[in-house]
């Protein structure tokens, strides 16, 4: 990983029981004008030191483990390639789990020994097509797609480094849960069907077209008790010994603990150092017990979010019963987590009359101010956090949207005919680079056909 980088322009905004919240605000205001002038709303911003930054700091949180560990970056959270390059300077391993993923990849030329390829559907041609393109480290979560991966070695005469992912069914308190009884996810430590991890380590060890690599786990998202964690790495020290009383030989190379590394939205969070200490006593013990192994830490959401602002302008008011109903230009369909997660975003208004600060001033609770999208929805509100600070909303005047590099970008839908929002990057040298056009009413015309005779 490289140096530390500095994150410019970040200002205190809210203090929490666990950490000191800070909204990294990487643009001034009279650069966000510019940039609006030049390119419209909505726009997305980015900022590549914030990214560097936080590659850094996941990995440093893990410091106190005994063996070898990096980062890998789950591509979902955000694909487009301005991030995909500037990760590549930090050296981090790539998650992919499509071949759509593995396309962007290849085009950004992406080593292919930094990638981690974990399908859900697991077929039998998408193997082949993984194989052939160099990645050799290969994730599987059922007996089925296990067979499928032995199919795709044998015509590709690749031998690839087999993990398998398990579910471990523990107790997990996220909002989003990906580890629970007959969960979509990975297989159960043992059980009564070949879709158990202990018949299918048999497998794979006894396989001639695949050697045994290691163990995946993804416990969900924004995760704040980290028992879970504890309890996953008491169950797998459990099960690697029940496994080496039939195989005595057996030995773990890696072990990849997924992601959940919590990010501010509203609620107060550890750093992902406070959240590592609650389990690294238990990772150490599980490598003293069974050799060491290489660490993977999986992020996407954490790695992405805090580098992202939307800007919307102020196009509409209203005001009632002492509620002033806000709209802006932006909708849930670039913005969709807000609608589905009810995401609360921290929100901050951009005077378009004062280009140096950021100012508060309101007669009005803030419980009072409703911020609402231009879709014909009733879902398009955009809940407020507590960090949101809309005091001088007024038409004309934009609202920043921070927090939003994780899934909004990748969830943008043309809901209304909308079409696709321009994307900012301020490089490391401090410079601001256009690195995706918005998108016409013309091309999106042309995208659903409107070409076609």
């Amino acid at each position: 990983m490289g140096e530390n980088f500095q994150i410019q322009l970040i200002e205190k905004s809210l203090k929490t029981t666990t950490n000191t919240y800070t909204l990294n605000r990487f643009v001034k205001p009279s650069q966000i004008l510019d940039l609006v002038s030049q390119y419209g709303t909505p726009m997305y911003l980015i900022d590549e030191n914030t990214l560097h930054f936080k590659a850094n700091e996941l990995l440093n949180a893990y410091e106190k483990y005994k063996g070898s560990k990096r980062i890998a970056y789950s591509v979902k959270a955000n694909f487009i390639p301005s991030i995909l390059h500037s990760f590549m300077k930090d050296g981090i391993t790539f998650d992919l789990t499509s071949l759509g993923e593995l396309y962007f990849l290849k085009k950004c030329n992406i080593e292919s020994e930094n990638v981690i390829y974990t399908s859900i559907t697991e077929e039998e041609e998408e193997y082949v097509q993984v194989l052939r393109n160099g990645i050799t480290k290969v994730v599987v979560s059922s007996f089925n797609g296990m067979t499928n991966l032995v199919k795709a070695a044998e015509k590709t005469n690749v031998k690839p480094q087999t993990l398998i992912r398990i579910n471990p069914e523990v107790s997990v308190k996220a909002e989003i849960r990906a580890s629970y009884k007959n969960g979509k996810f990975g297989v159960p430590f043992n059980g009564e069907t070949i879709d158990s991890a202990f018949k299918i380590v048999k497998h794979i060890v006894n396989n001639e077209f695949l050697n045994f690599d290691g163990f995946h786990f993804h416990l969900g998202s924004q995760i704040t008790n980290f028992s879970c964690y504890s309890n996953t790495f008491s169950k797998l020290n459990t099960f690697i010994s029940k496994i080496k009383k039939d195989l005595p030989s057996f030995k773990i190379n890696t072990i990849d603990i997924g992601g959940g590394t919590p990010v501010f939205y509203n609620q107060p969070i550890p750093t992902p150092k406070q959240m590592a200490e609650n389990y690294i006593t238990k990772l150490n013990q599980l490598a003293d017990n069974h050799g060491k192994f290489e660490l993977i830490i999986e992020s996407g959401r954490f790695l992405v979010a805090e580098s992202a602002i939307l800007l919307s302008r102020i196009v509409n008011m209203k005001e009632y019963n002492r509620h002033k109903i806000v709209i802006v230009d932006a909708g849930y369909h670039i913005l969709l987590d807000s609608a589905l997660m009810k995401q609360e975003y921290p929100q901050e208004v951009v005077d378009s009359n004062n280009t140096n600060i950021y100012r508060r001033n309101s007669s009005l609770s803030p419980k009072n101010i409703h911020v609402a999208g231009r879709l014909c929805d009733t879902y398009d509100v955009f809940p407020l956090s507590e960090a949101s600070n809309l005091d001088r909303a007024r038409i004309g005047n934009y609202i920043s949207f921070y927090n939003v590099g994780a899934y909004s970008v990748v969830f943008n839908m043309p809901f209304h005919c909308q079409t696709k929002p321009p994307i900012v990057m301020k490089t490391s040298s401090g410079d601001f680079k256009l690195v995706r056009k918005g998108t016409t009413y013309q091309n999106l015309f042309e995208e659903e056909g409107g070409s076609i005779p």
